[in-house]
């Protein structure tokens, strides 16, 4: 009889638990409810811990409304104390939220969590856009990749959000977690998000020393976006960054015969050919783009640089010949290209135009040439009581 009693009083100490924790947990609702953080907080961490009340979802749903709540307020109301109420705050309310619903056999805590899931992408949204702008990006991209989440997940079910995407991929980019940054790119690459994208992609591939993967990038950018000239720019440097002269001009070639009044694929030729000591041809190219655009400074500045640079190689040609008349035929054809550097010059500055790049080069190049009459534009007044100063 004894043993029974015992046994009686053992089973009526363990059902009498579950009530009493309910009513703790009541108890945790109300003080979150009349905005008593630090007391919900003691009574719902020790339901945390408890092997019981652990496994009831409303316990983390609870946990999670009291973080997000207090988190919400202190922001409000630029209080410390109240978004700080735990470290990562805002993160242990969403992982409360979520593992609520693992619990969750019905739909009950599923449509009390769904507008709180809203609020909390919004704050992780500010959270994500804050940390980027004061260069935390690695804590910027954890926050933006929970919104995303929240958005996708089995609760809200919404559509991708490019815009966002693109601040993961940006944050990405700043964190140096380059894998993570390609895997976004690609993704918004899917949805035509626009050419900085392929751009952006072509970068991430060069951290990663492919050269090939990073041209493919741009390639396809340039047959998705029509020709995009800024990437097929970007392309055009990238090979002849890579020693791929000749696939740059013939891509250079291409464009310029489809794009007939774009003033930029003749000019990038004329750049081209005179880096690599090709004058003629590209004073050609370069007249092609002044015919486009005849107000540039520069594209007259780099025409004069290449007469000039043809005028001192046929001094230097000078030099290994030893007939009177093959010097005297080569010092005339190495006057009139500097002739025509100086005419060129002449030209730059009848232009109405203020051009650092342009100008700075004219100026090298009037010192070059001894050249002192037309420049006064660039250096300043150079005549004193109506003289030159010139000698």
């Amino acid at each position: 009889m004894k043993r029974f009693i015992f046994l009686m009083i053992i089973l009526g100490g363990c059902s009498s638990m579950i009530p009493l924790q309910r009513s703790r947990l009541i108890t945790a609702f109300h003080l979150i409810e009349d905005k008593k953080y630090e007391e919900a907080k003691s009574f719902i961490e020790e339901m945390v811990e408890d092997e019981e009340a652990s496994q009831w979802p409303r316990t983390w749903h609870a946990r999670g409304l009291l973080y997000q709540n207090a988190y919400r307020e202190g922001k409000e109301k630029n209080n410390r104390n109240l978004y700080e109420l735990q470290p990562r705050q805002l993160f242990l309310a969403y992982e409360s939220y979520e593992k609520a619903l693992s619990l969750d056999a019905g739909s009950r805590i599923r449509n009390l969590l769904a507008p709180r899931y809203v609020l909390l992408a919004n704050d992780f949204q500010s959270m994500g856009l804050k940390m980027f702008k004061n260069g935390q990006y690695e804590e910027s991209l954890e926050a933006y990749e929970i919104v995303e989440q929240i958005r996708i997940g089995e609760l809200l079910k919404l559509d991708t959000d490019t815009n966002l995407v693109y601040n993961m991929a940006l944050a990405a980019i700043g964190s140096s977690k380059h894998e993570k940054a390609i895997h976004y790119l690609y993704r918004l690459d899917e949805y035509r998000y626009g050419t900085n994208v392929s751009h952006l992609l072509s970068d991430e591939y060069l951290h990663r020393g492919d050269t090939l993967e990073a041209m493919k990038a741009l390639e396809n950018g340039v047959n998705k976006y029509d020709d995009n000239e800024d990437l097929v720019l970007l392309l055009v440097d990238l090979k002849f960054a890579h020693g791929l002269t000749d696939e740059s001009l013939h891509l250079l070639e291409k464009k310029s015969a489809t794009h007939p009044f774009s003033f930029q694929f003749p000019y990038t030729m004329g750049l081209i050919l005179q880096k690599t000591g090709n004058y003629k041809e590209a004073i050609e190219a370069y007249e092609k783009s002044l015919e486009l655009e005849p107000e540039k400074p520069i594209i007259y500045a780099n025409i004069a640089t290449c007469y000039y640079n043809i005028g001192v190689e046929i001094e230097e040609h000078i030099r290994t010949i030893n007939v009177n008349t093959l010097m005297q035929e080569e010092r005339e054809r190495s006057t009139a290209a500097l002739e025509s550097a100086t005419a060129w010059i002449n030209k730059a500055l009848e232009l109405d135009s203020n051009d650092p790049q342009a100008f700075a080069i004219i100026r090298d190049l009037s010192a070059l040439l001894e050249i002192t009459v037309r420049v006064e534009s660039v250096n300043g007044p150079s005549e004193k009581n109506g003289e030159s100063n010139a000698e």
